[in-house]
């Protein structure tokens, strides 16, 4: 969503995918990232409501040009690393697929989400792309 959404570190996420395309990197993601993008879009306009009606439209159009150029992973490929990974670390499964798309890719998760890279670092290449704020215990 960082490339679609102004958000924070949006800027680095969109220079981290320029230069992974230029050196010619082929991007992945699994089949539900359109969903949960459109999700995100919805909520940012009629819950946060910080995006307007013709932002949320301009952005979906942006969203599904960028979902377009990947190569998907469906939930189907992965379904069994998946359970294994959300049961075994108790992580959700929309995260699990990403991570077992990312092992059965032999790839490198990129993620703004702090408590998933601590997790998933234990099975894969995994990056942060921002360090959400930890609220103490």
């Amino acid at each position: 969503m960082k490339l679609v959404l102004n958000e924070a570190d949006s800027k680095e996420a969109r220079a981290r995918l320029a230069n992974a395309l230029k050196r010619g990197y082929i991007l992945h993601t699994v089949d539900i990232a359109l969903a949960e993008g459109l999700n995100v879009i919805w909520k940012h306009t009629n819950v946060i409501k910080d995006l307007k009606a013709e932002e949320a439209v301009l952005a979906v159009e942006d969203l599904v040009r960028v979902y377009d150029g990947l190569r998907i992973v469906t939930a189907r490929e992965v379904a069994e690393e998946t359970a294994r990974f959300a049961l075994t670390h108790n992580v959700t499964v929309y995260d699990s697929l990403y991570v077992a798309a990312t092992q059965k890719l032999n790839g490198t998760l990129y993620t703004a989400d702090q408590k998933l890279r601590n997790t998933a670092k234990e099975v894969i290449n995994v990056k942060l792309l921002k360090a959400k704020k930890m609220r103490p215990p």
